[in-house]
């Protein structure tokens, strides 16, 4: 992993001084550029060359050489920009989403079949179902939600294609509808801002008459599910809402536990 990583390294490295110009808030670039870099460094190109931005997103952090070249207070993430298209963007808030460990978690009654959880394939999968089963975005936002559609792969005016992981659309008490892409991760992955920008353009074409309202998912020590719901503030993205849940036997939920989500409740 740590080869793979530094050789992503390196690629974007190479790709970002190609293009970049001194001052520059936004570095454009193109996929193939990457088969250029991997020429001229040596480098043996992964087959996926979309996995090289991927893994900058969501693994790994940008080069410090990089990152060196952000404004004070600034940050450097990838951004789609058509297809096979990309541009490095200077943005204010942090590139990546990572939960608070200062949060109370929310113990729900365990409703998964013993079968789903038998037989889910992979970390996110199995997160996808724990929250679907669980009802754990009506519970998170209040509303009645129903899942629409997993693994939406689509293009999305001016980024290209992009693959949200479930969709959700909703109603609440009030009869508006919403509709929710969820991003889940698991493992060493993180959520980026891209994700839910990309999300709310997709939503934003696929679905005008339905309110779009971006959901992240991520698996925490303990089984500890952290779900965030996103927005868009000043052209950046912002974290509006974020709880933890754990789900658990009735048994384990405690008078003390309900007495405490009761509080919580009424404020």
């Amino acid at each position: 992993m740590a080869k793979t990583t530094n050789r992503y390294a390196a690629l974007i490295e190479w790709v970002f001084f190609k293009n970049y110009i001194a001052g520059s808030t936004q570095v454009p670039f193109e996929r193939r550029e990457f088969e250029e870099g991997a020429q001229v460094l040596g480098i043996k190109l992964p087959k996926n060359l979309g996995d090289i931005v991927y893994s900058v997103r969501y693994r790994s952090e940008l080069p410090e050489t990089v990152t060196a070249k952000a404004p004070d207070g600034k940050h450097w993430i990838i951004r789609g920009a058509g297809k096979s298209k990309y541009e490095f963007a200077v943005v204010s808030t942090v590139a990546k989403v990572l939960p608070r460990n200062d949060l109370i978690v929310t113990k729900v009654p365990d409703a998964t079949p013993e079968i789903i959880r038998s037989s889910a394939l992979g970390d996110e999968q199995a997160l996808l179902a724990l929250v679907r089963y669980n009802r754990l975005i009506d519970i998170f936002l209040g509303v009645a939600a129903y899942s629409l559609q997993n693994h939406l792969r689509t293009t999305a005016p001016g980024i290209g294609q992009v693959e949200v992981d479930e969709v959700y659309v909703a109603v609440d008490r009030y009869g508006t509808q919403y509709v929710l892409p969820i991003q889940a991760k698991s493992g060493k992955d993180e959520l980026g801002i891209t994700q839910a920008e990309q999300d709310i353009a997709v939503c934003t074409a696929k679905f005008p008459n339905l309110i779009p309202r971006p959901i992240a998912a991520q698996f925490m020590a303990d089984s500890v599910i952290a779900l965030f719901e996103l927005s868009v503030q000043d052209g950046e993205m912002v974290v509006m809402r974020e709880q933890h849940y754990k789900l658990v036997s009735s048994g384990d939920i405690t008078p003390q536990d309900k007495a405490s989500y009761s509080r919580m409740a009424q404020k």
